[in-house]
C-alpha cells in the first residue's frame, strides 16, 4: 500500500487569487572582464522580485544562487522553490511541490531572459497527492534521488509520522517518459530497497528529527552498499579479463 496516497477527498485548501502567474527571468552581466564571464540571474513572480535566500533558509544543501533550463544544476531547485513561496505562500505546501515544479517547469525555462505566463491549475491536478494536508517533505541528505527529499504522512489523530523509504527510493517522477517503463523501474528498485531493509523500509516515529536521523542512517546504509557491490563488480570484471 502506498502510504502517501492518502485520502483522495482530502486535499490542501488553496486560497489562490489567481491561477496564472508572470515569470520573469533575466540574467545580469556583472563582469565582463572576467572568464568565465560572472553573471547574476534573477526571478520575479508578477513583478515582484524574489531572492535565492528564500528558499535556501529551508534547503541550504542547495547553492544560494538561480539557475533554470535543461542544463541547470542543484540551483534549480532553488528556483523551483523561491518560484513556490512567492505562488503559494505556504512553507510546507511549497516544500511538498518544488521538486515536481522544478521538474515540470523550471528545467523547461528558456536558457536565457525569458518572461512566461504560467497557468498552475493543471500541474495542481497532475500533483494533487502532494496536496494532501497530512505530507511532508524533508531533505535527506543520504537519499539516492536527484532532490534528496524524503516524504512522510503525519497522522493527524496520533501524531505518527511515517516514512516509506521504499517507496521514496522508487520514486521517478519524469526522469523516465515511458510510463510503463518507470511503473516496471520503481516496482524493480521498490524490491531491491526491501530486499536490503528487509522489515525496517517503515520508519515511524513521533519527532520528525529523530525520524529523519533513523531514515539518514538507513539510507547511508543502503548508498555504502550500492557502491560496495559496484566496486566489488568492478573488479571481478577487471579480473576476469
Amino acid at each position: 500500500m502506498n502510504i502517501y496516497s492518502g485520502n483522495k477527498k482530502l486535499k490542501w485548501d488553496i486560497q489562490l487569487p489567481e491561477k496564472v502567474f508572470h515569470i520573469k527571468g533575466a540574467i545580469d552581466v556583472t563582469d565582463h572582464l572576467s572568464v568565465p564571464v560572472k553573471s547574476n540571474r534573477r526571478i520575479w513572480v508578477n513583478g515582484i522580485e524574489v531572492f535565492p535566500e528564500t528558499a535556501n533558509v529551508l534547503r541550504p544543501f542547495y547553492e544560494c544562487n538561480f539557475e533554470w533550463g535543461e542544463l541547470a544544476q542543484n540551483a534549480a531547485y532553488t528556483t523551483a522553490l523561491a518560484i513556490c513561496l512567492a505562488i503559494f505562500k505556504s512553507e510546507r505546501l511549497a516544500e511538498n511541490l518544488f521538486v515536481c515544479f522544478k521538474e515540470d517547469f523550471v528545467q523547461n525555462f528558456p536558457e536565457g531572459n525569458f518572461e512566461l505566463a504560467m497557468e498552475i491549475t493543471r500541474f495542481l491536478n497532475k500533483h494533487n497527492s502532494r496536496l494532501n494536508p497530512d505530507l511532508y517533505s524533508r531533505f535527506c541528505f543520504s537519499a539516492i534521488t536527484s532532490s534528496r527529499e524524503i516524504l512522510l504522512i503525519k497522522d493527524p489523530e496520533t501524531g505518527l509520522i511515517t516514512t516509506n523509504l521504499a517507496e521514496n527510493y522508487a520514486m521517478h517522477r519524469e526522469s523516465i517518459p515511458n510510463i510503463k517503463l518507470r511503473k516496471l523501474n520503481e516496482r524493480k528498485q521498490r524490491l531491491l530497497f526491501r530486499l536490503f531493509a528487509k522489515d525496517n523500509y517503515l520508519i515511524s516515529g513521533y519527532d520528525f528529527p529523530e525520524v529523519m536521523l533513523r531514515a539518514e542512517d538507513l539510507m547511508a546504509r543502503f548508498y555504502w552498499r550500492s557502491i560496495e557491490k559496484i566496486i566489488t563488480r568492478q573488479l571481478v570484471d577487471k579480473y576476469e579479463e
